[in-house]
């Protein structure tokens, strides 16, 4: 019963097989990609001109030290998304999470917490109840509602209302100058 396969391979023959793929032909294996690979990075090196013509490039692409922070970086799976803060209409909390919506309506989930964001944002945002804080240019406008809060309705393609709590009531009135 020593026979396996055809009748003339034996375990013996199979083990002598493996250790001989192992010990010689996954060695040339290896050795065949990293010199595929070393001659891949040879050919990508970028000459003094290249490198130049890449660093002019991103100087000229929006994004310079004196504006990168009018932008609010958004993670949107593997990469990150750089809304203007003239777009973002609104960070509010749902279910322990912060959404930033825009003005196009679309929410994006957010690493931080408010009262982190309410420091870091520019003035122009202000919080109005305390799971959300709008940016006070995207205010279109103000109704006051019977309770004594008010509505207020955001500039942005989708009809966004946002209630403020009447804790929030003051900083409201000083915005539209009541």
């Amino acid at each position: 019963m020593n026979t396996l396969i055809a009748g003339f391979i034996g375990p013996q023959e199979i083990i002598i097989i493996v250790v001989m793929m192992l010990f010689v032909i996954l060695p040339i294996f290896i050795v065949v990609v990293i010199i595929r690979s070393l001659k891949r990075r040879k050919d990508t090196k970028w000459s003094g001109e290249e490198v130049e013509k890449q660093f002019k490039k991103y100087q000229e692409s929006g994004f310079t030290k004196q504006n990168i922070r009018e932008y609010y970086p958004v993670k949107e799976g593997n990469k990150i998304t750089l809304i203007q803060f003239s777009e973002i209409v609104d960070f509010s909390t749902a279910n322990n999470f912060v959404f930033l919506t825009d003005v196009s309506g679309k929410d994006y989930l957010v690493d931080s917490n408010l009262s982190d964001l309410e420091n870091k944002l520019p003035k122009d945002f202000i919080r109005v109840h305390k799971s959300t804080i709008l940016n006070s240019k995207l205010i279109s406008e103000v109704k006051k509602m019977a309770n004594g809060r008010y509505d207020l309705i955001m500039k942005c393609e989708k009809p966004r209302i946002i209630s403020c709590s009447k804790s929030y009531n003051e900083k409201i009135k000083t915005i539209i100058d009541f």
